[in-house]
C-alpha cells in the first residue's frame, strides 16, 4: 500500500481476512484503501470492526476520527482523536490529526493551541507549518518545517506533507525557487509511471468509436430524463466552486464525485457478455443494453436526492465518457470547466494527491501534456455530440460571478436564485481539494498565479506547446 501498489494490497488483505475473520489489524488497513476508493461507509465499518476488535488501540480511534474529518463530521472527529489521545496522550499522529481539524474549519490559532503540548515531529510540523502560514507567519512556517527535513525515517506521506506544506509556505513568501525545489522533491516521493501513450491510445479509440461516420451507427438509450448535470474537466480547474453554486440551489443537489459511471463502464463486458474491450464492445450493445445501463446510473442518482430536478456529478474522468454519455442520456447536460493552463499546471503541482493516484501530475512535463490531451478529446466531443457542453472558466466566474451564476443555471434550466450567489453558506460537506476553498467567498489570488514563478515552470510551459495561447485567445 505505502508503495503505491493499491489494488495488490487490497486483494492481499480481502484474501486474509476471508481465512481470518478477527484480524482486526487487516480490517483497519483495508479501511484505508477502501476510503481512497471513496466507498466511506465501508471505510467507517471497517474501522468499527477494528475497534471493537481491541478498543485500546489508539491507531484505530485515529484513523476512524480521519476519516470522520474527511466526510466533514468535524465534532465526531475531534471526539475520537480525544479517545485516541486518552489512550496515548503523546500519539503525535492523533495530535497532528485533531490539529488539521481545527485547520479545515478555518481555526489556525486553534492547531496552534493543540500542538502546543505535542513533541516536535515530522507529523506534527506539517499543520503546524500550514496554520503558520495561514496566518501569514511564512519566516517561522519555513524555519519550522526545515527542522525536520529530509525526515528519511519518517513515513513517506509525513516527508511528502512536509515538503507539500514548505512548497506553499515558501510560496506565499515570494521563494519560487525554494517552493519550486521543494515540489520536486514533494513529487519525487509520490512519482509513478505514468507516460502519454496510454492516453493518447485512449484518446485514439475513442475518437475512432465515435468518429462522425460511426455514431449514426451505433444504439441509444430511449431515456429522456434530463435530470443529470455531468461536471468534467482536469484536477484544480473550479469545478467544486461549480458543483458548490448549483447545489446552492433549492432544487438541484452536488451528489460529488459519484464512482456510478466509471463502475457501470467496467462491469459492461460482464453485462453484455462479450470479451470485446471497452468502446469497442459498443458493437455488441443494443438500445435495451443501454436502457438497463442508464436505468442502473438513474436508480443511484434518485437515491441521493430524490427530490432535485437537477443532480451534479461532478466526477472529472466522466470527460472520457462523454460520448456514452451522449447515448445514454440524450438529454443531460454537461458543463466543461476550465482555467489557464499555467494556473492550473502550478496548483496540480503543488498538490500532495492520494497514491496511487493522477500519477501525471507529479512532473510539470506529465501535466502539460494531461492538459493538451484532454484538450484534444473534449474538442472531438464538442464536435460529434449532440448534447449541450458548456464551457465554464474558471477566470470568468472570479471577475463575473453574479453573470456567470446566471449563466449556469440557465444552462441546467434552474430560475436564478440569489443563494447560488452565496454559495459559501450552504455548510455542505465538500470532500475534494477544493474545501477550503468553497467555504469562503470568491477570491481572485488564484488568477494568474503562474506569472511570479518565473522560469521555474518553463518545463509546463514548454509542453502545454500553443495551448497557452489557444487559450489566452478572444472569445470570437
Amino acid at each position: 500500500m505505502q508503495s503505491g501498489h493499491i489494488k495488490a494490497a487490497e486483494e492481499l488483505l480481502t484474501q486474509h481476512i476471508a481465512a481470518r475473520r478477527n484480524d482486526h489489524e487487516a480490517k483497519a488497513i483495508l479501511a484505508q484503501i477502501t476510503a481512497m476508493h471513496r466507498d466511506f461507509q465501508r471505510a467507517e465499518s471497517l474501522l468499527m470492526q477494528a475497534i471493537r476488535g481491541d478498543r485500546k488501540r489508539a491507531d484505530y480511534h485515529a484513523a476512524l476520527a480521519e476519516l470522520l474529518t474527511t466526510t466533514g463530521r468535524h465534532r465526531e472527529a475531534v471526539a475520537r482523536y480525544d479517545q485516541a489521545l486518552k489512550l496515548h496522550p503523546a500519539y503525535d499522529a492523533a495530535l497532528a490529526g485533531k490539529a488539521e481539524v481545527y485547520l479545515r474549519t478555518g481555526k489556525p490559532e486553534r492547531t496552534l493551541e493543540v500542538l502546543e503540548r505535542a513533541a516536535a515531529s515530522p507529523i506534527t510540523a506539517i499543520p503546524k507549518g500550514r496554520a503558520l502560514t495561514r496566518l501569514k507567519r511564512y519566516d517561522e512556517a519555513i524555519a519550522s518545517i526545515r527542522s525536520h527535513l529530509p525526515a528519511s525515517d519518517a513515513p513517506r506521506d509525513a516527508q511528502r506533507g512536509l515538503w507539500f506544506a514548505l512548497a506553499a509556505a515558501c510560496e506565499r513568501a515570494g521563494q519560487f525557487d525554494d517552493a519550486a525545489d521543494a515540489c520536486r522533491h514533494g513529487n519525487a516521493l509520490s512519482a509513478g509511471d505514468w507516460s502519454s501513450s496510454a492516453d493518447e491510445s485512449r484518446n485514439r479509440m475513442l475518437m475512432e468509436a465515435f468518429s462522425p461516420d460511426r455514431i449514426p451507427t451505433l444504439p441509444s438509450a430511449d431515456c429522456q430524463d434530463d435530470r443529470p448535470v455531468f461536471v468534467v474537466g482536469l484536477l484544480r480547474s473550479g469545478s467544486t466552486l461549480v458543483e458548490q453554486i448549483i447545489d446552492a440551489h433549492p432544487a438541484a443537489f452536488g451528489a460529488g464525485e459519484l464512482e456510478t459511471l466509471p463502475r457501470l463502464v467496467l462491469a459492461m463486458q460482464d453485462r453484455l457478455e462479450t470479451r470485446l474491450p471497452w468502446p469497442a464492445l459498443l458493437q455488441e450493445t443494443n438500445e435495451s443494453g443501454l436502457n438497463t445501463i442508464a436505468s442502473a446510473y438513474l436508480e443511484e442518482l434518485a437515491a441521493l436526492a430524490p427530490n432535485a430536478i437537477r443532480i451534479v456529478d461532478k466526477q472529472l474522468g466522466n470527460f472520457m465518457h462523454l460520448g456514452l454519455i451522449a447515448l445514454l442520456f440524450p438529454n443531460a447536460r454537461v458543463i466543461h470547466c476550465q482555467r489557464h493552463p499555467m494556473d492550473l499546471g502550478v496548483s496540480c503541482w503543488m498538490q500532495k494527491l492520494p497514491p496511487g493516484t493522477n500519477a501525471w501530475a507529479s512532473k510539470l512535463e506529465d501535466i502539460g501534456t494531461t492538459w493538451r490531451l484532454s484538450e484534444s478529446l473534449m474538442d472531438h466531443w464538442k464536435q460529434v455530440l449532440d448534447i449541450p457542453i458548456l464551457d465554464v472558466r474558471y477566470e470568468q466566474l472570479v471577475d463575473d460571478l453574479d453573470g456567470q451564476v446566471r449563466r449556469i443555471l440557465d444552462f441546467c434550466g434552474l430560475d436564478f436564485d440569489p443563494q447560488c450567489l452565496r454559495f459559501w453558506e450552504t455548510g455542505r460537506t465538500v470532500l475534494t481539494l477544493s474545501s477550503d476553498q468553497v467555504r469562503r467567498p470568491i477570491y481572485a489570488s488564484s488568477v494568474g498565479r503562474h506569472t511570479a514563478w518565473g522560469a521555474q515552470l518553463t518545463p509546463l510551459r514548454t509542453a502545454l506547446g500553443q495551448a497557452v495561447e489557444r487559450y489566452e485567445q478572444p472569445a470570437s
